[in-house]
């Protein structure tokens, strides 16, 4: 399991920087830095319709499902770094292509 630090205030599966799902996906196969991935897990907590179960308990550390090929901590499509860190350039970004994985370190 990987401690997961998340900076995208606007996902319904942030709270207190930790996310609430068991588990995240991060995409870009053929990502060559981190710019290039993003978590297919964010929902936007401004979908009324996502946003319906809400965020109940963070999890403190969690599986990272990983497609990103290219990536050193990527072993078998899971994440074998002890911490990642999921941020975005936008200040409030409404769709999984807004975020990144900042941890990604190319091989």
């Amino acid at each position: 399991m990987t401690n997961l630090h998340c900076d995208v205030m606007s996902c319904s599966n942030n709270r207190d920087n930790l996310c609430c799902r068991p588990e995240i996906q991060v995409s870009g196969r053929q990502a060559w830095d981190s710019e290039q991935t993003s978590c297919s897990s964010f929902l936007d907590a401004t979908d009324s319709a996502q946003n319906a179960t809400g965020c109940s308990l963070p999890n403190t550390a969690l599986d990272v499902y990983c497609e990103a090929e290219n990536c050193t901590f990527n072993s078998n499509e899971r994440c074998s770094a002890n911490e990642i860190s999921v941020k975005t350039g936008d200040s409030s970004p409404h769709s999984p292509s807004a975020t990144e994985c900042a941890s990604f370190q190319s091989r």
